[in-house]
Order: C-alpha cells, then structure tokens, then sequence
C-alpha cells in the first residue's frame, strides 16, 4: 500500500463550532443540546392559513432518524465528496487500496461509484485505525466525517454542520485531493488501485453495508470492533477495554464463527455427511436471512478488507472461518450454486494477490500461521473434488469454477502452493546432507481413503466374524 508520504494538501476544513469556539473565551448560557454556533437559519416560512409550513419540501436534505443517516448532494459533478473535519494535522490517511501521510488533511472528491473504504491512524503506526465505508453512487453525495478528539475516533458529522459544508463546497471543491489525481500516486498506480479495488469490493451493496453495519449509508468502522457472537482473545479484549467509548462495535455477519454445518436433527451418517460438507449450512443460512449469492461474496469481501486494512483480527478470523470451514468445505455447492463458487473463488484469487503484491505485511505468511497451512491443503482437497465432479458433469456452469480456481491457483503459485500436486502420504526425503528420511503425511489420509479406496463397512455377527461370507465348515 505504498504511496508518496508527506503529501501536503491545501486545504483544511474546520466545523463552525472550531471557528466559533476560537472568537471569544466569554462564557455564554446556552439552552439545548446542540454546540454554540452550530445551528443557523436557513429559510424563514411566513404561517399560513392552512397551518404551519412543512419541515421539508420535496428534493430537500433528509434528516436523520434514529437508524438513518445524513444525505446530502452536490451539483459539482465528478463522483461523490469526503469531507472529514478536524482531523489532527498530520495523520496516516487511506483510501481503498492507496494509503499516505498527509497535512492538513480536508478530504477527497471524484470518488467513482462503488464501494469505498476510508481509514485514518497516527502516523506512528502504534495506535488503533478508525474509518468508514460508503457506497458512492451517481447522485453526488456529500459524506461529512468529523474526528472526535475526547474518544480519538472518526464519527458523522450532524446534520447542521454538514449541511454547512455542504452549502460552501463550492469554495473548496478544487483543492480537495482528486481520487484520480495521478500526482497522488502515479496514473499506473492509480489505475491498478481502481481495478483490484473493484475486484476485492464488487458486491459489497448497501445491503450487504446495512446487514453487517447495522445502518444505511456511511458504516463506522474500527480495530476494536468485533464480529457478532465470536470470541474474543486476549488482544482484542484489552482493545475494547480501551476503545469502549467511541469503538467496540458488533459486526453483524451472516455466517456465525461458531455456528455449527450441521443440524441436531440429523443423526449417524446424515449427521457426518453434514458435517463434512458445509453446502447443506449454506444454503440453509441464504434461505434463512434472505441472502443472495452477492451477499455472500460481499461479506466475505467485507470481512477480508476491514481485517488487513484497520488489523481487526475479529474480521480476519471471520475472513478464516468463511473460507477454511465454510467455502472450501462445500464441495456440493458446485453443483448446487456453480455461479456462487466462481463468484467466491475469483475474490478468493484476487485477495490472495492482493496480500502478496499491495500489503506491507502478509496474513498468509504469518509465523507460525497453521491456517496457512490448512488452506493450501485444502485447497489441494478441493481441487480434486473439482477433477471428480467436472469429470461427471462437465456442464458450463461447473467450468465456470474451474476456470475461477485455475485463477486460484495461479495466485497460490507465489507462496510457492502447487495445489495440483501429487502430494504422497508416505516416501522418502533426500536431506541436505544426503540421509534418506522416511516421512509421513497425515493431512491427506481422508483423501486416500475416498472412491475406490473407501474403507468397506461390514456387519459382524456376535462372535465378531463378517456375516454374508460363504462357509465351507458344517
């Protein structure tokens, strides 16, 4: 996520209680709720006959309810505007796939349409990352963010503040840093940024913002916040100790960390099958919560990108479960819901490129990481699987999987995965010296015991002997 640091940028946007605040140091008796100097009178209606005026005509600004959100348009054209108010004068700024230090950071304008994940930190990279998704659609929103300092977080600004921005963006538009502007980063840099970023963030709608968010429109996020229902390490509890206050959300996901593939009405070998193979979960779980198959890709999405860009391991791990528990263990949505297994296995590719070639650090090369591990031998699993069922029923949506796991595979190639391997359980190892080691693999034993290889179940009378078998005694 490289960019050129120290990036001035020209303008900074102060809220008009910042600007009021520095006019007098005399006490004023206030009555409400709202800052000094933060509401102003817009239009005055004159009462009629018929009773009071509307609070709002037709084509006004919303305002918020009690789950809504603030919105505003512009007339400026070139996409949606970021505004983010008092934010401290230099901080690590980032945006999608582009990340930098800036001064005087006031926000960006000409973001195009689509999922948008914004994120602020200290530049000293030692504290919590806070930020926000948007949906930037062709209408032109204003989106007004403003830095808490008492809690240290990103929150919406109120309506009559940003609504305030709003009225005077013209003044400022120009100097706000373009989303496209090649001297951020570079015309290749900035083209690539677009084009993975659709790739990692293309189904993440507004519902998939609102299911997991809780709320329409602008989604607060934060390395403290947690995934519904999991459970918490040691880390992340002493986060939420801390960032209590202005953090510690839950993430509504779908797919529960602890939820189990299997239901308690089944029983002996439905049971096992069940548990082997997520499909059945799956589908049951769409069904359920109304999901489509971009809803699924979505959250998976989701849950990938706020995990490596704001280190929030509850996102990471659900990142994990999706894949390792879910994904690459529901061998008969293939045939169930091709379309939704290549949609899921071209994220899975392009998110894997993205941890090699875009991250400072990789979640997929981590010390120690067994779940590396488990997802290269499972995806050695699956792609057998595949072989077995494209050889049954080569029908063009299977191929379209196929297709979708060679562009796995190609990614997988710069970890050093080669997931069409050979891999033996057992043979010898030439060690550098050149002494002949016997070793075992075990991760693979289910495999070799599957097809023809399949262990034969018989019934034993009661001394223990096979019933069926011809007897030559009398």
């Amino acid at each position: 996520m490289a960019a050129p640091d120290n990036r001035p940028l020209p303008v900074r946007l102060l809220t008009t209680e910042s600007t009021a605040s520095r006019a007098s140091v005399d006490s004023v008796p206030v009555l409400g709720v709202h800052p000094l100097g933060s509401l102003q009178v817009h239009k005055v209606e004159t009462p009629t006959d018929d009773g009071p005026p509307p609070l709002m005509e037709e084509g006004e600004d919303e305002m918020p309810g009690l789950e809504g959100t603030i919105h505003m348009s512009h007339e400026l054209g070139g996409g949606d505007v970021v505004l983010v108010l008092d934010l401290p004068e230099v901080f690590t700024v980032g945006y999608d796939a582009v990340s930098f230090t800036a001064k005087h950071f006031g926000g960006v304008r000409d973001v195009p349409s689509g999922p948008h994940l914004f994120w602020v930190s200290h530049p000293s990279g030692m504290s919590a990352r806070c930020g926000f998704w948007i949906e930037s659609t062709s209408s032109h929103k204003v989106h007004v963010l403003q830095w808490d300092s008492f809690n240290e977080v990103l929150a919406e600004a109120g309506f009559a503040e940003a609504r305030i921005q709003r009225d005077n963006l013209a003044k400022f538009h120009q100097k706000l840093i373009s989303y496209e502007d090649p001297s951020a980063s570079g015309e290749v840099k900035t083209a690539a940024n677009i084009d993975i970023w659709r790739q990692l963030t293309g189904s993440i709608g507004a519902s998939v913002l609102r299911r997991i968010g809780g709320a329409d429109g602008t989604v607060l996020v934060h390395t403290g916040d947690k995934a519904r229902g999991a459970v918490l390490l040691a880390g992340e509890m002493e986060l939420e100790r801390r960032f209590s206050a202005g953090a510690g959300r839950e993430l509504g996901f779908s797919f529960d960390q602890r939820g189990k593939t299997y239901s308690a009405a089944r029983f002996g070998a439905e049971r096992s099958e069940e548990a082997k193979d997520a499909t059945a979960y799956i589908l049951a779980v769409m069904e359920e919560a109304g999901l489509s198959d971009a809803d699924v890709v979505g959250e998976m999405q989701f849950a990938y990108m706020t995990g490596v860009h704001l280190g929030n391991e509850s996102c990471i791990q659900q990142w994990w479960h999706m894949l390792l528990k879910l994904i690459l263990k529901a061998y008969g949505l293939i045939v169930r819901k091709p379309l939704l297994v290549a949609a899921l296995l071209r994220t899975l590719a392009a998110q894997i490129a993205y941890d090699q070639d875009w991250l400072d650090s990789s979640i997929l090369q981590a010390t120690g990481d067994s779940q590396s591990k488990d997802l290269r031998l499972a995806l050695v699993v699956y792609q057998r699987r595949l072989d077995e069922i494209v050889a049954e029923d080569p029908v063009p949506d299977v191929l379209a999987v196929a297709t979708a796991l060679v562009r796995v595979e190609g990614a997988a190639a710069a970890l050093g995965w080669d997931i069409k391997a050979q891999y033996l359980r057992t043979g010898k190892v030439i060690m550098e010296d050149g002494e002949e080691v016997e070793v075992e693999m075990e991760e693979l034993a289910a495999e070799d015991e599957r097809g023809e290889y399949a262990p034969e179940i018989v019934e034993l009378d009661g001394e223990g002997r096979q019933k069926d078998l011809v007897s030559w005694s009398e």
